[in-house]
């Protein structure tokens, strides 16, 4: 395993508990109360808690990075989608970058496995996966998009469009950014992999 492998999922897999603890914290205290040093400390020592389980399960478990089981790499691989619809409000074009990192690591994971063989059938399925995960966070954002009364001004504003943006136009736009996004997600993800393999073997 080349360091840069190792550095980048050790990070991505050694944090999401981390993650996970602070927001649970977070908000369930937010729920609770809405005195913000409580809410603080709260999140602080969620996150606390979940760089110290992260840590046993490093020294105990030490699990290898390409054998985690397929629940937890799916669970991850939902996590991450769900953080970044959060903290882009919807907007579903920084979600290609985590099915680019998905398929760069499935191909890897197929190359530790030797029991795998059919490479294209690998290829096909984790491309439609991840492309159907876009799908659903397209129509997350759309939803969103289309409820809201104010989405047409902001993306005039956002834009300076000398135009405005009527209901239809809207729809439409809404609908084909929503499709291009998932036929992109799916190219993106079969080129990273059939690339990965091809500097390793022949597919």
């Amino acid at each position: 395993m080349i360091r840069f492998d190792k550095l980048l999922f050790t990070v991505l897999f050694g944090i999401t508990i981390p993650i996970l603890c602070f927001i649970i914290s977070w908000w369930g205290t937010f729920v609770l109360t809405v005195d913000l040093r409580i809410i603080k400390i709260a999140a602080l020592s969620g996150l606390g808690i979940g760089i110290i389980i992260s840590i046993l399960i490093k020294l105990f478990a030490r699990p290898e990075i390409f054998r985690l089981s397929k629940p937890v790499l799916i669970m991850v691989y939902l996590f991450y989608n769900c953080i970044l619809f959060a903290m882009f409000m919807g907007i579903p074009f920084f979600h290609l970058f985590l099915g680019i990192a998905a398929g760069y690591y499935w191909a890897k994971y197929m190359i530790h496995h030797t029991e795998i063989t059919d490479y294209k059938n690998e290829i096909q399925r984790i491309s439609i996966f991840t492309a159907a995960i876009t799908g659903l966070i397209c129509i997350a954002s759309a939803s969103i998009a289309l409820i809201t009364r104010s989405t047409a001004s902001e993306i005039q504003s956002m834009f300076n469009l000398p135009l405005d943006i009527s209901r239809p136009l809207l729809v439409t736009s809404v609908i084909a950014g929503g499709i291009l996004m998932i036929a992109v997600q799916y190219l993106l993800v079969k080129f990273t992999m059939k690339r990965t393999l091809s500097k390793n073997m022949t597919v």
